[in-house]
C-alpha cells in the first residue's frame, strides 16, 4: 500500500481495523449525500423557498435513516453495506456511533436551518395555500382576487415562479411586492461565479488594461440584442 511504502505504518494499520473501515465507509456515504444536497442548492434561479424545501427534505431523511438504524438496516449507506457484507460481524458494532452522528447532524440542521417552509407556501403555490395570518386587510383582499383569477392560474402553470410574481406585481402590488421581496435575494454564489468567469474571459493578458464595465454588462445579461432594430436606428453614412 501507499502508506506502507511511505512508512506510515500506524495509518496503514487502520485499514486492517474493521471498525475503522465501517466508520470510513459510513462517512464516505454521508459526505456523498451532503454533496448531493449542496449541488441541489446551487445554480440559476434558486430562491429561498426552493432551498428551504430541499433542506427540510434532507432533515426528514435524517429522521428516516435514524429509525432504520434502530432496525439494523443500513441499506441507505451503500459503501457501508458493501463493507459489512465482506465481514463476519457486520456493522452492528458501529451503529450506535452512526446514530450519534446522525443525531448531531439533525440538531445542527435544526439550529442552522429552522423549518420555516410553511411561511413560503403562499409564494410557492398561491392557488393551493391559505393566506398568511400576518396579511393585512388589503393584502388579504388582493390575495383572494388573485387566487380567484382563472387566467392567473393558467399563467402560474406556464411560467416559472419569478416571472409569475413579477407579472402579478403590476396588478396586485401589495402581495406582488411581498412575494418579490422573498424571491429577490439570491441564495447561492452562482451570479458571482458567472460574473467572475465572464471577467476572466474578457480580461486576458493581451487586454489587461481594458475597461470591461460595458462588455461585462452584455456578457452576463440574458437579454438578446435585436441587431436589426439597432442597425436600422443608425445612419449608415453621413451623406445619406
Amino acid at each position: 500500500m501507499f502508506l506502507e511504502e511511505e512508512r506510515m505504518y500506524e495509518a496503514a494499520s487502520k485499514f486492517s481495523d474493521e471498525e475503522f473501515l465501517f466508520k470510513l465507509a459510513y462517512l464516505s456515504d454521508m459526505f456523498g449525500k451532503l454533496n448531493e444536497l449542496n449541488l441541489q442548492l446551487q445554480g440559476k434561479d434558486k430562491h429561498i423557498p426552493h432551498l428551504a424545501d430541499k433542506i427540510n427534505a434532507f432533515s426528514r431523511k435524517l429522521e428516516v435513516w435514524d429509525r432504520r438504524l434502530d432496525q439494523q438496516n443500513i441499506d441507505v449507506f451503500e459503501n457501508l453495506s458493501e463493507v459489512a457484507e465482506n465481514t463476519d460481524s457486520g456493522a452492528t458494532t458501529v451503529i450506535p456511533c452512526i446514530k450519534q452522528h446522525i443525531s448531531s447532524l439533525k440538531e445542527l440542521f435544526q439550529k442552522c436551518f429552522p423549518n420555516n417552509s410553511a411561511q413560503y407556501a403562499w409564494v410557492m403555490d398561491p392557488f393551493n395555500a391559505a393566506a398568511p395570518a400576518d396579511f393585512g386587510s388589503a393584502e388579504e383582499d388582493q390575495f383572494i382576487d388573485l387566487t380567484s383569477d382563472s387566467t392567473l392560474r393558467l399563467r402560474f402553470k406556464a411560467q416559472n415562479l419569478s416571472e409569475f410574481w413579477f407579472g402579478v406585481e403590476r396588478e396586485y402590488p401589495l402581495i406582488g411586492q411581498r412575494a418579490v421581496c422573498i424571491l429577490l435575494p439570491f441564495t447561492t454564489s452562482y451570479l458571482c461565479e458567472m460574473g467572475f468567469s465572464a471577467v476572466a474571459s474578457l480580461k486576458t493578458k493581451y487586454r489587461s488594461q481594458l475597461n470591461i464595465e460595458h462588455d461585462l454588462r452584455v456578457a452576463v445579461s440574458s437579454l438578446q440584442p435585436r441587431f436589426e432594430k439597432l442597425c436600422n436606428a443608425k445612419q449608415a453614412h453621413c451623406s445619406h
